[in-house]
């Protein structure tokens, strides 16, 4: 390979050139994913697969593969679209260039996609919240969760490559060593219909009972992006982001968080939290064309407990929610021919149940 002869210099520093920024994005692509056809199929012949990436990008001619759509049906009922393993390579790159530049402009407790930050950190985080706004459990404070209806698949293209473009002109593209290529792709990829040529692996009875705001069929013109994509993801927080700022700064709610669409805000006076559901709700709809979901807007004392990402939160303590708890149940009782693979899964759930409050269960089972 030449990773270490293309060097070139730039305003006094060296950067790795094209073909070795895509080599870093095909290792990071093939995490997890080694033991699949698309992925041994372009390891197989890897230099080849880099250098024709490299003159399709250089040249403008790079064209997105068919991707994969199917339903999977846990944890809940989804479509998904799977891009081929050679667009992962360009997430990856694309991703690469442009997240460090992004992440320094979300809050701090926007926890999705995010490095060092996860569903345990937003956990956490809603823990000391619950503190901050009870003063220590010393004082009732009320929780008001909220979601966005057929969030990715409500998602305006056109707004999204805006604030996409706004974001990286504010951090003068900083990181990124070809502007115009980096533009290309977001617009390749934003702009892209991941339906238009995909091959569905499910039979049409799989959309039966799948609401219309969950599959990219029913995405309004112009709106939708795929789940499973990493550049969704990062793109979700972008298209999020004037929202978590307009909470935490323009309502002055501090205790806020934020996974996705999932987001929680604690605070000691109700009033507050019921003025806040209008002035979200406005804001959605008139700056981002989204619906706040009208049946997940719960709004209860803390006192009562509260589910965030997976755990159930009370004064003093922490479990686990009732999905992580029977699948752990299940992996123990449920066969599995492969043991070493069952053992590892044990240990995951094990390793993830000691974070919660749930002694007598890791003890029992």
């Amino acid at each position: 390979m030449r990773c270490l002869q293309d060097w070139r210099e730039k305003g006094g520093k060296y950067r790795p050139s094209l073909f070795e920024d895509l080599h870093n994005a095909y290792l990071d692509a093939r995490r997890n994913k080694r033991k699949t056809r698309n992925q041994l199929t372009f390891e197989r012949n890897l230099e080849r697969e880099l250098f024709a990436l490299e003159t399709e990008l250089q040249n403008r001619t790079y064209v997105l593969c068919p991707g994969i759509c199917f339903i999977n049906e846990k944890p809940v009922k989804r479509e998904i679209v799977a891009a081929d393993f050679r667009d992962r390579v360009i997430h990856h790159l694309l991703y690469n260039w442009i997240s460090p530049s992004f992440d320094r402009q979300f809050i701090h407790d926007s926890y999705s996609c995010r490095v060092g930050k996860g569903t345990l950190f937003g956990i956490r985080r809603a823990q000391g919240f619950l503190r901050a706004a009870s003063d220590d459990y010393r004082n009732n404070c009320w929780v008001l969760r909220l979601d966005i209806q057929g969030f990715f698949m409500a998602i305006h293209r056109p707004t999204l490559f805006t604030l996409v473009m706004n974001g990286l002109n504010k951090a003068h593209w900083k990181g990124v060593p070809d502007t115009a290529l980096c533009e290309y792709l977001i617009r390749k990829i934003i702009f892209n219909d991941p339906l238009a040529h995909a091959a569905f692996r499910s039979p049409p009875a799989a959309w039966d009972n799948l609401p219309k705001d969950k599959s990219l069929l029913g995405s309004a013109p112009e709106c939708g992006l795929p789940i499973g994509n990493l550049t969704s993801q990062l793109f979700a927080n972008v298209y999020l982001n004037k929202l978590d700022h307009f909470i935490k700064r323009d309502l002055g709610i501090r205790n806020y968080g934020r996974y996705v669409d999932d987001m929680v805000l604690i605070h000691s006076d109700k009033q507050v939290l019921l003025d806040a559901i209008e002035s979200i709700r406005f804001f959605l709809k008139e700056r981002l064309h989204l619906i706040l979901h009208p049946r997940k807007i719960r709004l209860q004392p803390a006192s009562r407990g509260f589910s965030f990402l997976g755990a159930y939160l009370l004064p003093y303590r922490c479990y686990p929610g009732r999905r992580i708890v029977k699948n752990y149940r299940q992996c123990l009782v449920k066969p599995c021919q492969d043991r070493i693979f069952q053992n590892q899964r044990i240990q995951s759930y094990r390793g993830l149940l000691q974070h919660f409050n749930c002694r007598s269960l890791l003890e029992t089972c």
